[in-house]
């Protein structure tokens, strides 16, 4: 390793011949007198020569020239500039022509030696650091694969949006879930809207820099309903601008499911104690009126108290059925089923009450293809057709008390089509008002006070969404109401494999 030091006066280090690298040093003289060919000759000789530093001195005119033709012809050189003390702002000229570094004159051997050791620290890292074009093409694609790896890995969908609501990027999660939209609109992929959304944090974030957070609903191309977590933060181009936004959601469907969940178990509890308490109540009553027609020998008595103790009987039995699968979380267990024997089979689970209560059952059966069978979890559905069925038989009771010469019926229809099985319940009892046919669905809502426990009808729609089915009400006050299912005869993949909350 050589120093070469360029129209240098070594007076003005003290004892420069103490410095550790004073043999190691090459006294060359180039100044502007020379002309071109001598100067020329001069600089070939530190290309050709294993210099490592050069040290310039600035008493001589040209000197900045000097530097900025040595640091364009000598990239692998380190270049310092030597300036008197009064004279730093030429320090700042040589760093702005090429100049590693500038020291200041008069000075010493040892800062001598310091300025050589940062210069051949700087050579170190310059030569066993790889700074050619090449190394940088082949680091960049390494970390560029190292970015694609995490991006694709982490377990959350991410995606790139321009301030277009273009999707421009996305990882391999968000692609299994949305398919790949690349050049398309968040709001079509993510939403199903055919419009930008009201408030969009990632448009909020594009516009001014900053990172923001929400909860949404977004909806997967299975049509999968998710509850995610949102995080937007901004992407900048070369000159600062933000051009982009990167979006991450975190799917918390199954948490915001069982905290919703255990919240409806807290009511459930509240709620149902209460009719817990007249139902034992009843019970009791049944009870008693058996005991004294048993003792005063008046069979009326027995009989009326057996029938309220084996109605309210059956009324707890319904009641512990409800809670238990409203609060057991259950695989469905699919099977082929013939569709008119699944229906002759829900009709007799309700026939003989209905018959009890002179409510006419009308069954109709059809099928436009040649077989009738379809892919149902067996239990649940039928658990959900006979709550709807007792519902409309309920209704024509209560019907009757106000209506006595009334005659009532249950209208229970199937037909079986290529693509889906539609079965129709319809009863002639009293209807619902407009407030209570849009509750029905929620959980703990009834409108039949102590008799019922708002369970029924949920569980029957909950039932009828995860066969991904759909159920749709029409009714009117005093005239009756009309319940149409429909369910796909092939389990679709999201029943199969549910992911998230459907639709």
């Amino acid at each position: 390793m050589n120093i070469s030091i360029v129209n240098f006066d070594n007076s003005v280090i003290t004892d420069l011949s103490s410095s550790k690298f004073f043999n190691n040093i090459e006294f060359l003289s180039m100044t502007r007198e020379l002309d071109h060919a001598l100067y020329d000759k001069a600089l070939s000789v530190l290309e050709t020569s294993d210099i490592a530093v050069i040290f310039i001195d600035d008493h001589k005119e040209g000197c900045l020239k000097q530097i900025a033709r040595i640091a364009k012809n000598m990239i692998n050189m380190e270049i310092i500039a030597a300036v008197d003390l009064n004279r730093s702002d030429i320090g700042i000229q040589a760093l702005q022509s090429g100049a590693s570094d500038f020291m200041i004159l008069p000075s010493s051997a040892s800062t001598f030696d310091f300025y050589i050791n940062r210069a051949l620290e700087r050579l170190y890292l310059h030569r066993h650091i790889c700074f050619n074009e090449s190394c940088y093409k082949s680091r960049f694609a390494r970390s560029q694969k190292n970015y694609q790896q995490l991006f694709n890995e982490v377990p959350c969908f991410i995606f790139v949006q321009d301030g277009d609501y273009i999707i421009t990027d996305a990882n391999r999660k968000f692609e299994e879930y949305f398919g790949h939209h690349i050049g398309e609109y968040c709001f079509g992929i993510c939403k199903n809207r055919d419009e930008p959304c009201r408030e969009c944090p990632v448009q909020k974030t594009i516009s001014d820099g900053t990172n923001q957070s929400s909860e949404m609903e977004i909806i997967s191309s299975d049509g999968v309903k998710h509850i995610v977590l949102c995080w937007t933060a901004p992407l900048r181009d070369a000159s600062g601008e933000v051009t982009q936004a990167l979006v991450m959601l975190t799917d918390i469907t199954e948490a915001r499911g069982l905290e919703d969940h255990l919240t409806s178990l807290g009511f459930m509890i509240g709620s149902i104690s209460h009719g817990i308490k007249g139902l034992l109540t009843n019970l009791d009553g049944g009870l008693y009126l058996m005991e004294t027609g048993f003792s005063t020998h008046r069979m009326e008595k027995v009989q009326e108290g057996y029938h309220m103790t084996r109605d309210m009987t059956a009324r707890i039995k319904k009641l512990v059925l409800d809670i238990l699968y409203y609060t057991k979380t259950r695989t469905l267990e699919w099977e082929q089923v013939s569709c008119r024997s699944f229906m002759d089979e829900t009709f007799s689970l309700t026939a003989m009450k209905a018959q009890k209560h002179g409510i006419v059952v009308d069954t109709k059966f059809e099928t436009l293809v040649e077989d009738d069978l379809f892919e149902i979890d067996r239990n649940s559905l039928q658990t959900a057709l006979v709550n709807i069925l007792e519902n409309g038989i309920e209704a024509c009771i209560d019907d009757k008390g106000r209506y006595p010469g009334k005659d009532h019926t249950i209208g229970f229809q199937a037909k079986v089509d290529r693509e889906k099985v539609v079965f129709r319940i319809q009863d002639n009892g009293q209807g619902m008002d407009k407030a209570t046919l849009k509750n029905i669905f929620t959980i703990f809502f009834s409108s039949k006070g102590n008799k019922g426990t708002g369970l029924g009808l949920f569980i029957a729609n909950k039932v009828i969404t995860r066969h991904r089915g759909e159920i749709r009400v029409v009714s009117t006050k005093d005239r009756g109401t009309k319940f149409i299912i429909k369910i796909p005869r092939s389990v679709p993949m999201t029943a199969r494999h549910p992911r998230g909350m459907p639709q």
